[in-house]
């Protein structure tokens, strides 16, 4: 006699995916992840870095899709173009959506929001965040929406808290 399970693993949903690499070659396609897993969850926990793209192809390149296998350390920027995967980083209890401008590595700026304690250092969440952080209703500096997006944190040059309150000696720091 067989009893019931205790518990089910569902199997991976394929999900779409772009990824802005740091020389800028864009990657378009599919990876499998768990309906409750965020995209910062996922690029966060691969084993070595590496995951796998499915129907992928750069677009530029108009090159037929196929399977790749990419590296998580190479990336600048990720999003799920149809929204299908929750970015991670929301709000919380006891938390607030901090607006934030991000320059990354080669100049590019983007704004969007993080969840933060009213009192937190933006260093100190940052560092909580692991490799890649996500970035809710992103756009670019010219105004171009983005959508929910992760950023990898080493592709960071600096960070800017855009609210009118943020305070100019943040951490302590003597004026100089």
């Amino acid at each position: 006699m067989t009893g019931p399970t205790l518990t089910s693993r569902a199997k991976p949903t394929p999900r779409r995916l772009n990824l802005v690499l740091r020389d800028s070659t864009v990657i378009e396609g599919w990876i499998h992840i768990g309906d409750e897993q965020t995209l910062v969850q996922y690029l966060n926990t691969r084993r070595g870095g590496w995951f796998n793209v499915t129907r992928a192809r750069r677009p530029r390149l108009d090159e037929p899709p196929g399977h790749i296998i990419a590296q998580a350390e190479h990336i600048v920027m990720a999003s799920a173009p149809d929204g299908a995967i929750a970015v991670g980083g929301t709000s919380g209890i006891g938390t607030e959506e901090r607006p934030v401008e991000v320059v990354l590595l080669g100049g590019h700026t983007v704004r969007g929001f993080l969840a933060a304690a009213p009192q937190q250092r933006l260093s100190d969440v940052i560092a909580a965040c692991g490799k890649f952080i996500g970035l809710p209703r992103a756009t670019l500096k010219d105004g171009r929406e983005l959508g929910d997006v992760v950023l990898h944190s080493g592709a960071i040059e600096f960070l800017r808290d855009l609210r009118a309150t943020a305070g100019l000696d943040e951490g302590g720091s003597a004026p100089l």
